[in-house]
């Protein structure tokens, strides 16, 4: 579901980041009313009696992470992600209470603080002590050590005839692995030609299309625009692999059948395995960058070409480098890439050379950038997805353009001082 707030003043943004607790809490005061709405949409009716946790924790993130804001805009998109994020969080544990007590509603007593009482409960935390690490490492040492003594005693009493039973365990796990390396080996070879094979199916997206689909397994897949996703023929029967090319979002049906394929996308150098859960990729090979963020559940991402893994739970993201390298996916970084999937599309000091074709992608533009002189010029705007007008609005606003028209009606953007300004009113002849 799409969350929009509103964009922070700038002024006050760059207060926030730089630790102006006075604008920390300027900041609540405006936001509120607006987090509290936005939780509300996010968490259901069910669940709304927790939009004032939702409130309060989105922006005690926001201020833990405030030296990574270098706009208000990444303030804004970073807020929205937030109240996204703790709704989630407070949906899995009502869904875990409700389990465990057999359905009684645990939260139908939760308040939702006024603002005064929230502002209190907010710079409570601010300034709550923080826990003593040197103390909790200490025990965690001595704990260590006392458990290191007791195993090395144990281990002065073994037998001699345990290093002989060590040396075949050995053995044997050594044949383990490397039956299963070749197993894997094969499998992926066997996923390779299926995705290959003439006979895969080919779902595409346009530009400016998005839509949803069920695959045979009963995964849903929420495809953006100008996206092409491979389904081979074996799906949903003997392997559940698919690619894409382009983005998309998985909600996947998890299938608890013994020995069951696990579902599973390759996005160029990328697979990512899920384990029951909810996961955005992105992989468009003209940019050469693929990026995955967790809503739900975690997933395992392995780069195939540099044989490495990493395990992302619900909130957590990564993007693969043209260069190889793998690292976190955050903040702003996070927005630009998968902003769509909150109906909306970030661009951060982007060049507008970049920021044209982003347009015609997503919204399905007949446009061009015809002044090739400014397309290092910087972009930083955040639109909805709703509207092209509105965006192409806020591109010539945001970077200084005025819009002219070429053959069959394309729209050219161009340098607005360059551009002749057009007279409101024409003379009345007398």
């Amino acid at each position: 579901m799409s969350i929009v707030l509103p964009t922070p003043d700038a002024a006050l943004a760059a207060r926030f980041a730089g630790g102006d607790e006075n604008a920390l809490a300027t900041l609540y005061r405006q936001q509120y009313d607006g987090l509290l709405s936005a939780a509300r949409h996010v968490l259901g009716d069910d669940l709304v009696h927790y939009r004032g946790r939702v409130a309060h924790k989105a922006m005690l993130d926001a201020w833990a992470a405030r030296d990574r804001f270098q706009n208000a805009i990444a303030l804004g998109a970073f807020l929205e992600e937030a109240v996204q994020q703790e709704a989630d969080v407070q949906r899995r544990k009502h869904a875990a209470l409700h389990h465990r007590d057999h359905g009684m509603d645990s939260g139908s007593h939760v308040t939702v603080p006024d603002i005064e009482e929230a502002m209190r409960q907010l710079l409570a935390e601010v300034h709550a002590p923080a826990k003593d690490h040197d103390v909790a490492v200490a025990e965690a040492r001595a704990v260590k050590r006392a458990h290191t003594k007791a195993h090395v005693e144990r281990v002065g009493e073994r037998p001699k005839w345990i290093p002989r039973t060590i040396g075949a365990a050995a053995v044997f796990v050594a044949i383990f692995f490397f039956q299963q390396w070749m197993t894997r080996t094969s499998e992926d070879k066997a996923v390779n030609r299926a995705l290959e094979g003439q006979e895969v199916q080919t779902l595409s997206s346009g530009k400016g299309q998005r839509g949803t689909l069920t695959l045979r397994d009963g995964t849903k897949a929420t495809m953006g625009s100008e996206s092409r996703l491979r389904v081979p023929p074996e799906f949903a029967t003997s392997q559940r692999t698919v690619a894409i090319e382009g983005t998309a979002t998985f909600a996947v049906t998890p299938d608890d059948t013994p020995g069951a394929k696990q579902f599973a996308v390759r996005a160029g150098d990328l697979t990512v395995t899920a384990h029951g859960t909810v996961f955005s990729v992105r992989y468009y090979p003209e940019d050469s960058t693929a990026y995955v963020q967790v809503s739900e559940g975690t997933v395992s991402v392995h780069d195939r070409v540099r044989d490495t893994k990493q395990e992302l739970k619900a909130g957590e993201g990564l993007r693969l480098l043209p260069n190889g390298t793998l690292g976190p996916l955050e903040g702003m970084e996070r927005d630009v890439a998968l902003a769509w999937t909150r109906d909306s599309i970030v661009f951060d000091k982007a060049p507008l050379k970049m920021v044209v074709p982003e347009l015609v992608r997503w919204f399905g533009l007949n446009a061009q950038l015809a002044d090739p002189t400014i397309g290092d010029r910087p972009v930083s705007m955040r639109v909805a997805l709703a509207s092209s007008g509105d965006a192409t609005k806020a591109l010539t606003q945001a970077a200084n353009l005025a819009i002219t028209f070429g053959k069959d009606d394309r729209i050219e953007f161009r340098d607005a001082s360059a551009v002749p300004a057009t007279p409101a009113v024409a003379s009345r002849k007398k």
